[in-house]
């Protein structure tokens, strides 16, 4: 109960300034399609077969003329189910009846060690990638929704992790996710509207995922007791969140490049972090941090590791151990960092 207190306390400053039936201001799915996706396209949609996806696909089809697009899809059967083959087959039979060339990619078995939900979504992007490479198409569409937005952001604050959100444009996979202003009880609508066939994914009950237990418990309950908006205040609060980190990013950017690239022998670099660092506000510093150290570690580290960064870089660390065997140290005499393995 007292953490359901603390939950609450968090989410009512953020309850959105709208006016009036928030309904009548959301756009149909269609005129989204309209605005959101770029003339001319050769899209490829991810269509798991769920209503949202479906809906998609239906939406695009019904914009396709107008727009220009070529359409195709493409079903990623991850095998973690034993009923994966049979939404397979199912999504293949829809594409066949509506005639869009459907791509079905069967991941192989996963590796023991795995995250479960990191490496599907790892493998599914891959399969896409390699589908549009190999059919030239130009972008992907994904079904993400505003439901999808606010669980992200319930699910990064119960992790304790940055609140990055679900970008409308990832320019990386050549991905847009034009959906994120649209609702799930608007898909269902839509769905029930046109008469779209679907298949219901079994996993999507299983309450001991994260997700499907804030989608299930929290979500419904923080609607039924505060607002029925819910979701839509923590959609639009989380892209406000984001647009503050492009942001703040923006500007470790700048100063990062002024620091210029890691050397680990040089003394003049680690006094340029010090003097940088010193003049920067908190939210920066770490964010300059982990950028600095992308090329030496060769991923993005989080905010509690970029801040032991810090901490090494102003010297009040002499070293810092970045697991793996490898750690960062400062050289006697501060004349330096250097990378132990």
């Amino acid at each position: 109960m007292k953490s359901y207190r603390v939950l609450v306390a968090l989410l009512l400053p953020i309850r959105s300034a709208i006016v009036g039936d928030v309904a009548r201001r959301r756009q149909s799915i269609l005129t989204t399609l309209k605005e959101k996706v770029p003339y001319g396209e050769r899209v490829l949609i991810a269509l798991s077969g769920g209503k949202d996806s479906s809906a998609l696909l239906w939406g695009l089809l019904k914009v396709r003329r107008l727009l220009g697009l070529h359409i195709e899809a493409c079903h990623v059967d991850h095998g973690l189910r034993k009923e994966s083959g049979e939404d397979a087959a199912f999504v293949a039979a829809q594409c066949e009846r509506l005639g869009v060339v459907c791509h079905v990619v069967k991941l192989g078995k996963r590796p023991s060690q795995s995250n479960m939900e990191a490496w599907a979504r790892r493998e599914r992007y891959r399969a896409f990638r390699d589908v549009m490479e190999r059919e030239s198409l130009t972008l992907l569409v994904t079904a993400h929704t505003a439901n999808d937005v606010a669980e992200t952001l319930l699910m990064r604050l119960f992790a304790n992790k940055e609140l990055t959100t679900i970008e409308e444009a990832d320019r990386r996979r050549q991905c847009l996710r034009p959906l994120l202003g649209i609702s799930r009880e608007q898909i269902e609508a839509f769905v029930e509207q046109e008469g779209i066939p679907f298949v219901e994914d079994a996993s999507n009950r299983d309450t001991t995922i994260v997700r499907n237990r804030i989608r299930r418990r929290v979500i419904p309950r923080l609607q039924d007791e505060f607002d029925a908006s819910m979701v839509w205040n923590l959609a639009e609060r989380a892209q406000s969140l984001a647009a503050d980190c492009e942001a703040l990013q923006q500007v470790a950017q700048e100063s990062a490049e002024r620091i210029g690239e890691v050397k680990f022998q040089s003394r003049g670099w680690l006094e340029g972090c010090r003097t940088e660092l010193e003049r920067l506000p908190y939210a920066l510093k770490w964010r300059v941090a982990q950028i600095l150290f992308v090329p030496i570690l060769g991923h993005t580290v989080g905010e509690p590791r970029a801040r032991a960064l810090v901490g090494l870089l102003k010297g009040e660390l002499q070293t810092l151990d970045l697991g793996g065997g490898k750690a960062l140290e400062v050289v006697r005499g501060n004349s330096g960092i250097i990378l132990r393995s």
